[in-house]
């Protein structure tokens, strides 16, 4: 029966020369990294979906007040969901300072967000990106960066990326 007894058993370093004290400290030692590591991970896995709910939930109230045109409340709902990690948030802020929607019109505020939003993979904020350099919105034109976000952008082939699509059409640059 293995009832009360520890799951591994430590040496007893009173009974050990010194330099078999020392592997076993360092052994005992190894074993503490490796079972703090070993929670680490655990506490990561467990945490890491929670927030995702959280940069979700966020996201989702802040599109609400979005489509409702409450642009002033939005945009915490939109900062919060941004700084909690959720892709989409930042090409929010991105429309909200190129329209002009609860905020000053900012083009190169509007060019950071899109560009957060483009590399973190979100498609409809690479077609933004790509507008931006098409257009040279918070940038100097360049229609290869146009290009190569829109093909990005228009990689996925559905309805998301059409707008991407019918921009690269528009440009005369072949589609799949």
């Amino acid at each position: 029966d293995n009832f009360g007894k520890p799951f591994i058993q430590l040496p007893d370093i009173s009974k050990m020369t010194a330099c078999t004290r020392h592997e076993a400290k360092e052994k005992t030692m190894k074993f503490k990294i490796l079972v703090l590591a070993t929670l680490t991970v655990l506490l990561t896995i467990c945490v890491a979906p929670s927030q995702k709910k959280q940069a979700k939930a966020l996201l989702d109230e802040g599109i609400a007040l979005y489509q409702k045109k409450d642009y002033r409340h939005a945009m915490p709902y939109f900062e919060q969901a941004q700084q909690a990690g959720h892709m989409k948030a930042p090409r929010y802020l991105g429309l909200m300072y190129l329209n002009s929607e609860g905020v000053a019109q900012n083009a190169q505020t509007a060019f950071a967000y899109f560009t957060q939003a483009a590399e973190a993979g979100d498609i409809t904020g690479q077609y933004w990106l790509g507008y931006c350099y098409e257009n040279g919105i918070g940038t100097a034109k360049d229609m290869t960066q146009a290009v190569h976000w829109y093909q990005k952008s228009a990689a996925r082939g559905d309805h998301v990326s059409q707008p991407a699509i019918d921009a690269l059409n528009r440009l005369g640059v072949k589609t799949n």
